[in-house]
């Protein structure tokens, strides 16, 4: 057995475990005035705006959130990554303030790229974005920007996308459609989108997503990728 396919296994036992036995008042004890919620997620691939951060590999995933009924909130989430100039993890902290008016949500923050033992690889967007939720069907629309740095060759970015969701009606399965265009430090008037579907089995969210994007290359070509994870 690889180490792969062990990692794939043990992943499944663990979240399959959790799942199982965490109480759900666990789920939502309060911490600090505010809810705790952690999650995990296994990957055949990472693909972060369409192309793929780990040699189209497995992916191990978890993130660990703070949130507060004031619609402030505080997290960190971590993923291993090909070798990205001495580093092969990928943490992001991230901070913001989330809320809904007149039946429109939004979401405002600022975002750490951080990337242990690399050099010179850390960056920082802000980003924001609007959605509406009707139930059975939502869609969002929103930005990030990273700011000009020597980090990134002293060019901006922008990343610019769209998302949107539906509910097969009286099933556990819905359908995911996002677009999204970046320009500036990391690409030049790329595209990328994809369809998938989700499905929440005994306590386990299961995915299966189409990527594509603009660009040719063997990290950023049309990928099949399949997730299973959970929350608690």
């Amino acid at each position: 057995m690889t180490l792969r396919t062990k990692a794939f296994f043990t992943t499944l036992l663990i979240a399959g475990t959790l799942s199982a036995t965490l109480p759900a008042a666990a789920q939502e004890e309060s911490f600090l005035g505010g809810e705790l919620s952690a999650n995990i997620t296994m990957l055949n691939d990472y693909r972060f705006r369409g192309v793929s951060l780990n040699d189209e590999g497995f992916a191990l995933q978890g993130g660990l959130d703070w949130s507060h009924d004031s619609g402030l909130y505080v997290g960190t989430w971590a993923s291993n990554i090909s070798d990205f100039n001495g580093s092969s993890v990928e943490t992001n902290l991230y901070g913001g303030y989330a809320g809904e008016v007149n039946g429109l949500s939004f979401d405002v923050g600022g975002l750490l790229y951080h990337y242990p033992g690399g050099s010179d690889t850390d960056y920082f967007e802000v980003y924001g974005s609007t959605g509406i939720d009707l139930g059975f069907v939502s869609a969002s629309v929103g930005a990030n920007y990273a700011f000009s740095g020597d980090n990134l060759g002293n060019e901006d970015n922008i990343y610019l996308f769209t998302d949107g969701s539906v509910v097969i009606p009286n099933t556990a399965v819905t359908l995911d459609l996002h677009l999204g265009y970046e320009d500036g430090a990391f690409a030049a008037k790329k595209w990328d989108w994809s369809v998938g579907a989700s499905y929440n089995y005994q306590g386990l969210d299961l995915g299966l997503t189409y990527i594509d994007t603009n660009i040719a290359g063997n990290m950023s070509d049309a990928r099949l990728v399949f997730s299973v994870g959970t929350s608690f």
